[in-house]
């Protein structure tokens, strides 16, 4: 089993991927602090003295900690379904993609094959 320092320093990374990723959400660090004591339900400078690791910050209640630990979790299950989502987007326009240059790209290997063997070359020289 994990010791208390351990746990707490747990809690405290992930207090502080919570305030970075809402810093890139807000734009701002202290907005970022807002948000996450909000949802954790302490203040703005608790979160930023603990993730510091400011000696006054240096317990955590367990409601606290549990609430980082939920929020954390909540923010790894939306990245991860916001990544699903963007693959399923990238999958849909490679096949849009595919499916439109498909025609294209057997003219060009068949003209690149009949070239490359040169049987092309004298139907042309005639046409022209």
């Amino acid at each position: 089993m994990s010791s208390t320092a351990d746990v707490l320093d747990t809690a405290r990374d992930m207090a502080a991927a919570l305030v970075r990723r809402a810093e890139r959400d807000t734009g701002s660090r202290m907005s970022a602090y807002e948000r996450v004591g909000a949802a954790v339900g302490v203040s703005a400078s608790w979160i930023r003295k603990f993730v510091a690791g400011d000696p006054g910050a240096k317990r955590v209640s367990f409601v606290a900690g549990l609430a980082i630990v939920n929020q954390y979790r909540r923010l790894c299950e939306r990245i991860e379904a916001e990544a699903e989502a963007e693959r399923t987007r990238a999958n849909a326009l490679m096949r849009d993609f595919d499916a439109a240059t498909s025609g294209a790209l057997d003219v060009v290997a068949l003209v690149s094959t009949a070239e490359a063997s040169g049987t092309d070359a004298p139907e042309r020289r005639e046409v022209s």
